[in-house]
């Protein structure tokens, strides 16, 4: 156990209810504590809305860019290092809350079914790049195997901690067991 930022991508191979289903599972588990869960999704385009819909039938909701951008403020806080350097860092406030707990700091009231909080962002977004622990699982598009991949292992970050992936390609799983 340790740090880690686990993506995961979806090709377009999978099956996409399945993949839906286990994503949020695996994200809303201990809400999203555990280093081992899904902390964001690098899906095929073509087939990102249909993944998308099948993790709001499984409990999570979708919040736009404006909302997401909010919602980084309110669950990472900026902290001045020992250097002088402003970053951002997490809120401990939020670690481990329920997605319910966080979208009500948006001002949006949901019920106990809300179980993660979903958005599409690009690759650098810092949803994507810190590890937050916590339900809230960034989106990022992508054209094909090879840009999830390079876009995976940055998220990651060289932990080399863990990663999942949802395919029925076996080149595409091969490949990923391969970068390093």
């Amino acid at each position: 156990a340790g740090a880690g930022n686990p993506p995961v991508i979806v090709d377009d191979t999978a099956d996409i209810a399945k993949a839906g289903k286990d994503i949020i599972d695996g994200c809303t588990f201990d809400n999203n504590l555990p280093c081992i869960a899904e902390k964001e999704v690098f899906a095929f385009r073509n087939i990102a809305d249909e993944l998308i819909s099948n993790m709001l039938k499984n409990g999570a909701y979708l919040i736009n860019a404006e909302q997401a951008d909010r919602l980084a403020k309110v669950v990472l806080v900026e902290k001045t290092d020992k250097n002088g350097k402003v970053k951002r860092v997490v809120n401990r406030d939020c670690v481990g809350r329920d997605a319910k707990v966080l979208l009500a700091k948006l001002g949006i009231q949901v019920g106990n079914d809300i179980r993660c909080i979903i958005c599409e962002t690009d690759a650098n977004h810092l949803f994507v790049q810190e590890e937050l622990m916590m339900p809230i699982l960034p989106i990022v598009r992508v054209d094909n195997i090879d840009e999830a991949i390079e876009l995976a292992v940055k998220a990651e970050h060289g932990n080399r901690h863990t990663a999942h992936m949802h395919s029925k390609n076996i080149d595409h799983l091969s490949r990923c067991k391969n970068f390093s």
